[in-house]
């Protein structure tokens, strides 16, 4: 079996972080390998507080995880501080042919900071261009870019702008945007949008699981246009037929995609 890196914050409630993206992997038929940047305490209320692994202890962790293992893909989330950037980026350097996809997680939805101002800064110098495709909501593209993201038009404009910044492709995914979502793909060739119907889904972590797809497709050989699209209608059928969490605790509505159906997650 093929395998998936995810270098990303360990969320214990399982929502986003490693253990989503891991989980991700293993139904598109991939061995996933999580090395957390932190401790992201927090449960279906949200983010309490964030505590950042160790240099030290993140290098150990992704050497000793990764030492013999050919990988198929790289996912990047929350990155914390500085010290992870450079560490994460030094990795990524030495394997040049491995699709990288950065979901730049700035912070939690209820606000709390999940890098600090030197991480933002070092992402930009040392990732961005070592990225295949950056995939930011409206309010990360808004801190990359300096200006507000809010429509369609604005996250044109700022996948555009942030492409300009090293990355292969970027995605501005649309949940943020007014309206209904439309996510905006650009890799210097052209503008591709996906619109898509909002879903009503009390959940957290839809933006790591969106990427963590993303990656899968890209593993896979896959361009990144080709990606976006696919990944975008694995999603959209992941959202609708996923379990909910909410402030009560977990309960299903019906099946999780697997990777016996290929109608939504196949090739």
């Amino acid at each position: 079996m093929n395998s998936i890196l995810s270098v990303a914050g360990f969320d214990a409630s399982s929502g986003a972080g490693v253990i989503r993206d891991v989980d991700t992997f293993f139904s598109f038929g991939f061995h996933g390998i999580a090395v957390p940047t932190s401790t992201v305490i927090q449960g279906p209320s949200g983010v309490e507080r964030v505590k950042a692994s160790s240099a030290a202890l993140f290098r150990e962790t992704l050497a000793a995880a990764t030492r013999g293992v050919h990988l198929s893909g790289i996912k990047i989330g929350v990155l914390c501080n500085e010290a992870c950037v450079r560490e994460t980026a030094a990795f990524i350097g030495a394997r040049e042919t491995v699709p990288v996809v950065f979901d730049p997680v700035f912070a939690a939805k209820n606000g709390i900071p999940l890098i600090t101002e030197k991480g933002i800064s070092a992402c930009r110098s040392l990732l961005f261009g070592k990225t295949a495709v950056l995939t930011p909501n409206a309010d990360e593209a808004s801190v990359i870019t300096g200006k507000r993201v809010r429509t369609v038009n604005e996250a044109r404009a700022a996948a555009v702008a942030i492409r300009s910044l090293g990355p292969r492709a970027v995605i501005v995914k649309g949940g943020h945007l007014k309206g209904d979502p439309v996510d905006v793909f650009f890799d210097g060739e052209g503008i591709l949008v996906h619109e898509k119907k909002r879903v009503d889904a009390a959940v957290h972590g839809t933006g790591c699981t969106f990427s963590s797809i993303l990656t899968c497709f890209l593993a896979r050989g896959l361009s990144p246009r080709d990606a976006f699209m696919a990944a975008g209608r694995a999603f959209e059928e992941l959202l609708r037929s996923r379990y909910r969490i909410d402030e009560n605790g977990y309960y299903y509505v019906s099946t999780a995609c697997r990777p016996d159906a290929t109608k939504v997650c196949g090739d």
